[in-house]
């Protein structure tokens, strides 16, 4: 009974020649493809019985109890694996996305949420759990038993192609198959036709089941496919046609849409799809795609020994101690004099020079920008900002209670009263850079909160070309020959 079904198995997929009839390549045996190493190490999953319901499930088109739910499938590109065969709509998702770290050493933690993910899958690669290699119908039982389940994933996850169609090319026997086995268990595959005089794959389908989506499959299945057609079988090409479903996913796996391949190479032997999207991966041998994770390592490694050879930017320093206890009146604190802040020389500070500006302010002494003299001036500013007709709005905080939503959107509240309590303070603006920029961040907190044709608005840029004019005359630049002079801090 099992020859016979085997026999009708391979009587559907036989005698389908869909390519043009110039490109008809002998399938060799590429050097893995017929191994049964791998499969004595995943064992024998068939008791007696078992292989006969699987094979009926491909004849009578049962789901076996193991089909994923298509109500489960998210269609998202960030997420999905992918339908990658031209024309098809369908989309599955492959679990490119989500975190896989658990129980991984918190010294990776810094690598990101790929590196952590694909070192854990790597892990269940170790410890046997998860298996991926690729197959094709060659007579083997097993292989059919496997391909059938994959066949399966394939018909659930797209449900706009038609199932006579991925029958043909599934258990077509120039097709391979790499497939996911989980537990014994097939939980994705990808299905591609390969090429040999153009050194190219095209990839006909690409799934995940349902119920192991989002768990970075999706992505492991085709690191493995890449490091197999390129180590086996000399690939420098990967090909597709890419329903708009699955442009997203083939995008994040280094698929683009420019092809750089030769026409004459795809042309004529790929079928084109209408609404579908040819997108290529260009393969190189130098690359280890299954080893990321040690790649980004080294990688890490070998920038940190630079960055420490040309910098002392790891060394970290005690933080200041000034900043423990409470702040004075308007959240002011005693100045700590930059000089003895340990790092700061040793990152290569200087002292400022001198003010290249005099003030010209009446009231503001000889002009020389002096502590006094500074002073004076920025509390004569704050007095003329707060007479001025448009300052009403800035006069005091914005109440939560009348605007509840504000402080979701301005981040970095500011307004007159703080401003001249930090003045009257005498020691929080050290600059008339500093006392300038306060006053420009309360303005642009105005105008990121209200729109332009609000009072509120208009009123922050009347009020902002006031203080600038105020600015401006209460100073004078001094620049000597060939020195740019500068009207803005």
């Amino acid at each position: 009974m099992r020859h016979k079904a085997r026999a009708q198995a391979n009587t559907l997929a036989g005698g389908f020649n869909w390519l043009c009839p110039e490109e008809k390549p002998t399938l060799g045996p590429p050097k893995g493809t017929e191994s049964t190493a791998d499969r004595a190490a995943v064992g024998a999953r068939t008791a007696k019985g078992g292989g006969m319901d699987l094979i009926r499930n491909f004849l009578g088109g049962g789901n076996n109890g193991e089909e994923p739910d298509a109500k489960r499938v998210k269609r998202e590109d960030d997420d999905s694996a992918g339908a990658a065969n031209g024309g098809a709509n369908g989309t599955s998702t492959s679990g490119a996305g989500g975190a896989g770290g658990a129980g991984v050493e918190g010294k990776v933690d810094h690598l990101g949420q790929y590196a952590m993910r694909e070192i854990h899958l790597r892990k269940q690669e170790e410890d046997g759990e998860l298996v991926y290699m690729v197959i094709k119908n060659d007579g083997e039982e097993q292989n059919m038993i496997w391909l059938v389940n994959l066949k399966n994933i394939f018909s659930k996850q797209l449900p706009n192609m038609p199932k006579e169609y991925i029958v043909r090319l599934v258990m077509d026997p120039r097709h391979h198959s790499m497939i996911c086995l989980k537990n014994n268990t097939v939980i994705g595959g990808i299905t591609y036709r390969p090429f040999w005089r153009q050194n190219m794959g095209e990839i006909a389908f690409c799934a995940v089941s349902a119920n192991e989506q989002v768990k970075g499959y999706g992505t492991r299945l085709m690191n493995h496919l890449k490091e197999y057609v390129c180590d086996k079988e000399n690939m420098t090409h990967l090909i597709t046609f890419a329903d708009n479903n699955a442009v997203g996913y083939f995008q994040k796996q280094g698929f683009t849409k420019d092809v750089m391949m030769e026409r004459e190479k795809w042309v004529g032997y790929i079928k084109e799809y209408d609404g579908g999207t040819i997108m290529e991966c260009a393969l190189s041998a130098q690359v280890s795609y299954t080893e990321f994770p040690v790649m980004i390592r080294q990688q890490r490694a070998a920038v940190d020994e630079k960055v420490r050879e040309m910098s002392n930017s790891h060394v970290v320093y005690p933080g200041l101690a000034q900043f423990k206890g409470p702040a004075g009146p308007g959240g002011v604190r005693k100045p700590v004099p930059p000089e003895v802040i340990k790092g700061i020389k040793e990152a290569g500070w200087e002292p400022p020079g001198p003010p290249r500006y005099r003030l010209v302010h009446p009231g503001c002494g000889d002009g020389t920008p002096t502590t006094d003299n500074l002073h004076r001036f920025m509390v004569a500013l704050v007095n003329l900002v707060q007479n001025h007709i448009d300052s009403w709005p800035f006069i005091s905080p914005v109440p939560a209670e009348e605007v509840p939503d504000y402080y979701d959107v301005v981040k970095d509240p500011i307004c007159l009263e703080t401003i001249k309590e930090r003045v009257e303070s005498g020691e929080y603006y050290q600059t008339l850079e500093m006392f300038a920029a306060d006053f420009r961040l309360m303005f642009n907190n105005c105008r990121l909160y209200n729109a332009p044709d609000t009072v509120f608005y208009k009123n922050a840029t009347r009020l902002e070309a006031y203080f600038e004019s105020k600015v401006a005359a209460g100073i004078s630049w001094k620049a000597g020959r060939g020195e740019r002079s500068l009207d803005r801090f």
